[in-house]
């Protein structure tokens, strides 16, 4: 795992929430002469947030007495640690052509203004076609599911998009011929709702007014309710 060190700047920078640094983060918060340590490194409730923080009170009022303590830890991480990360916390730009010395002598180093850009980066997640979206074009709703290989709609029993024939249960391996409907056409097809037809489902035969045909078989009424609940 990567050790990284983040040196606060804590006169530049007084707005914490260390609570978003995961393991593979140290940090040690520089105090100024004249500041108090963070309230939340006194307050039990949050004390967990910093039990891998340490906290550096510098001594001295000196301008830009703090920076060198920090230049002062840098160089000496370059020493002795020189395979961590250091990210300086700081709004102060003074302290760039440093790190750009230290990189150029090995060190990995940066500059932030907000722990937050130390949070995990949002890939962008190329956009896949969801089949349950597909649009019937009977009646214009997305209420589809994958049924033979097609979209099945089941807000009026349609298909959105053609099944696979391979896939149909009657041309599955131990189906009866005879179990197969023949193919009608739509006023044949309406003739028949009022009449007993084999479902290519439960082989039930029953009245297939609330049946449907779109599939190369017929599906009764009953069989569309049970595999819509499922």
């Amino acid at each position: 795992m990567v050790k990284r060190l983040v040196l606060v700047d804590f006169e530049n920078v007084q707005k914490l929430d260390l609570s978003v640094l995961d393991e593979s983060y140290r940090a040690i918060v520089f105090v100024g002469a004249s500041q108090a340590p963070p309230k939340a490194a006194r307050n039990k409730a949050t004390a967990h947030r910093f039990s891998r923080v340490d906290f550096q009170k510098i001594e001295g009022n000196g301008k830009n007495a703090l920076d060198f303590h920090i230049a002062f830890q840098l160089g000496r991480t370059f020493e002795t640690a020189p395979e961590t990360e250091c990210i300086v916390l700081s709004k102060d730009k003074g302290y760039d052509p440093l790190l750009v010395h230290l990189n150029k002598k090995g060190l990995t180093c940066r500059r932030i203004i907000s722990l937050d850009e130390l949070l995990p980066e949002v890939l962008a997640v190329p956009a896949v076609e969801d089949p349950a979206q597909v649009v019937c074009r009977r009646c214009g709703k997305s209420s589809t599911i994958e049924h033979h290989g097609g979209q099945w709609c089941t807000n009026c029993g349609s298909f959105a998009s053609p099944p696979d024939p391979k896939l149909l249960p009657s041309h599955q391996p131990g189906f009866r011929e005879s179990q197969r409907s023949p193919f009608v056409g739509l006023m044949e097809r309406e003739q028949q709702h009022s009449r007993l037809l084999e479902c290519g489902w439960c082989h039930q035969k029953v009245d297939m007014g609330d049946g449907i045909y779109d599939d190369g078989e017929w599906m009764c009424g009953g069989c569309i309710a049970r595999y819509a609940r499922d």
